[in-house]
């Protein structure tokens, strides 16, 4: 287990957010931050005829994460992590994520289910770390008490984006629809808040978002842990994910003598 403090987090920032900006997230007060990829459902496309003597290209369905720049997070203290989410509404997405080597870029991975079907294999079978909807659209389906508590018992976490519902008053109804099916199903177990953030102007300082959890229907202790605890215990399983259940990370410190403590 690594022993970083993650303190504060913001585990939802699009990739088209100005990342000279990075610096400024953490003056609203979070210590860490995850750049989003957002990957919708692919449409079905008529195969082209392979023309004979042509190699066969290998294409990722995965793009890989937003490359930033060194003197740019060289320029923060920030915890910068990775995640991907992806729209889905069956179970064959599992072949495309098996296959792609761009996933395993990524810190963590969260994926929209946009069918039933598709609910219930993420909720008791898919090796992800979030579970999240589109705003802008209801749920297309009952979230049923036995899904919620199987994804809680597997570390799944559910995600409530507060950017969104600032910006745009049918999402802000759905959004808090789904944060009051979580209050009544799953007594919002394993929520945590992120902004869903494209600019600066989209993201509330830490203790806003806090705030912002009684709308959600989360009391104080759950607002608090929706942006913190929960955040961290989803890091932690995602690198649990990432290199097995028992892992251990090993650095270099350098003490004040310039010398290398080894443990």
């Amino acid at each position: 287990m690594t022993n970083r403090n993650w303190g504060f987090c913001e585990l939802s920032i699009n990739r088209n957010f100005d990342m000279n900006h990075l610096k400024s997230l953490a003056d609203l007060g979070y210590n860490t931050i995850a750049i989003n990829t957002y990957v919708e459902e692919a449409t079905d496309e008529p195969k082209k005829k392979k023309k004979k003597g042509d190699v066969k290209e290998k294409k990722d369905a995965i793009p890989g994460p937003l490359e930033i720049a060194g003197e740019i997070s060289g320029n923060t203290n920030l915890n910068i992590l990775q995640r991907i989410t992806v729209e889905f509404s069956d179970s064959s997405i599992a072949h495309k994520m098996n296959q792609s080597e761009n996933l395993k870029k990524y810190d963590i991975i969260a994926v929209v289910p946009k069918t039933l079907q598709a609910f219930q294999y993420a909720c008791g079978t898919m090796d992800v770390d979030v579970i999240t909807f589109d705003p802008q659209t209801r749920i297309p389906f009952k979230i049923s008490r036995k899904l919620y508590r199987q994804a809680v018992e597997r570390g799944l976490f559910f995600e409530l984006m507060y950017s969104p519902a600032i910006r745009d008053s049918t999402a802000r109804k759905n959004i808090i629809s789904t944060a009051h099916t979580y209050h009544a199903i799953g007594k919002s177990k394993n929520i945590v808040l992120s902004s869903s953030a494209e600019s600066l102007l989209q993201v509330r300082d830490v203790h806003d978002v806090i705030n912002l959890g009684f709308l959600f229907g989360l009391n104080s202790n759950e607002s608090l842990n929706s942006v913190r605890n929960n955040s961290r215990r989803l890091i932690l399983k995602s690198e649990s994910r990432r290199y097995g259940k028992h892992y251990m990370i090993v650095e270099n410190i350098q003490n004040d003598d310039n010398k290398i403590a080894e443990s």
